[in-house]
C-alpha cells in the first residue's frame, strides 16, 4: 500500500513539472509574439497605421468612376506631383492616401515639395515605369513668378512643359494612361494668384483635351464643402490639406470630378 501512494506521489509530482514547464514555454512563447509584433509596428510609419478616409466614406457613386475602375484593375499606378502628393505639411501623407485600400496594383510615387512641372522633367529619370499615372502639379507653377500680371505667355510655357512632361512619362511607359489633377485651390492668395490659377487649370485642361488625357478638376467640390465647414478644418496653412480631413476631401473630390466627368461623356 505504501508503494502505491509513493508511486501515485511521483506520478503527481512529474505532471506539475510537466505543468509548470509547459506553462514557462507557453510564457515564453507569447512574450516573444508580443515582442515581434510590438517590433513590426514600431518600425511601421505612424500613417500605416492609422485610419484615412475619403470624406464622407467610399460609395457607389464614386466608385463609377473611370479612375476608380483603374484603381481595382491590378495594373500598377503611379503617383506624381509636388508637396501636396508627397505629404509635405501633415506628416507625411500625401493626397492620394484614402485611396490606397481600393487600388489592387502596385502603388508608386514620384514627388517632392515645391516642385514645378519643369522640376519634374528635371528628374525625369526617376519617373518610375508604370501602366497608370495620376499627375497633381502647377500649384508651384501658379505661385513662382516674377511679375504680377497675368500673362498668357506664362500659360503657353506651362503648356510646354506638361507636353515634356507627358512625353517623358512615355518615352518610360509608351502605352501608359495619364490623369492631370487641378491644383489644390488657393485660398489666401492675392487676386492675380487666382486669376492666374484660373488660367494655368484652364490651359491644363484644353491641353489635356487635345493630346487624349483625362483632366480631372477638383475645386468645384472642396471649395463649397469648404465654404460651410471651414478652411481650417482641411489645412492647417490655407495651402495644403491635412490629415485626415484634407487628403480625405480632396481624395472625395478627385473621384467625385472623374464621376461627373463619365456622365457628361
Amino acid at each position: 500500500m505504501i508503494q502505491v501512494m509513493n508511486a501515485d506521489r511521483g506520478q503527481k509530482s512529474r505532471t506539475r513539472k510537466t505543468t509548470a514547464v509547459l506553462a514557462v514555454v507557453l510564457g515564453l512563447a507569447v512574450v516573444v509574439l508580443i515582442a515581434c509584433v510590438g517590433y513590426h509596428i514600431y518600425q511601421r510609419p505612424l500613417h500605416d497605421l492609422l485610419n484615412y478616409p475619403v470624406y464622407g466614406g467610399m460609395n457607389d457613386e464614386l466608385k463609377d468612376s473611370e479612375l476608380f475602375e483603374d484603381m481595382q484593375s491590378g495594373r500598377s499606378i503611379c503617383f506624381i506631383g509636388d508637396s501636396i502628393t508627397y505629404g509635405f505639411n501633415n506628416e507625411g501623407i500625401p493626397w492620394y492616401e484614402p485611396l490606397v485600400p481600393y487600388i489592387r496594383g502596385e502603388i508608386l510615387a514620384l514627388s517632392f515639395s515645391g516642385w514645378k512641372t519643369s522640376d519634374l522633367i528635371a528628374n525625369g529619370d526617376k519617373i518610375p515605369s508604370a501602366d497608370i499615372y495620376v499627375v497633381a502639379i502647377g500649384v508651384n507653377d501658379v505661385i513662382h513668378f516674377d511679375s504680377d500680371s497675368v500673362d498668357p505667355a506664362d500659360a503657353e510655357e506651362y503648356r510646354e512643359d506638361l507636353e515634356q512632361l507627358s512625353g517623358l512619362v512615355l518615352r518610360i511607359s509608351p502605352d501608359a494612361k495619364l490623369y492631370f489633377v487641378a491644383p489644390w485651390p488657393f485660398f489666401y492668395e492675392f487676386e492675380r494668384v487666382e486669376n492666374r490659377a484660373d488660367l494655368y487649370c484652364e490651359t491644363l485642361e484644353e491641353w489635356c483635351d487635345e493630346s487624349g488625357y483625362i483632366y480631372i478638376d477638383p475645386n468645384p467640390f472642396i471649395l463649397p464643402i469648404v465654404e460651410e465647414d471651414g478652411l481650417s478644418k482641411y489645412s492647417d496653412d490655407g495651402l495644403h490639406p491635412n490629415a485626415p480631413d484634407g487628403v480625405g476631401l480632396y481624395s472625395y473630390a478627385v473621384l467625385i470630378a472623374e464621376h461627373d466627368r463619365r456622365m457628361q461623356n
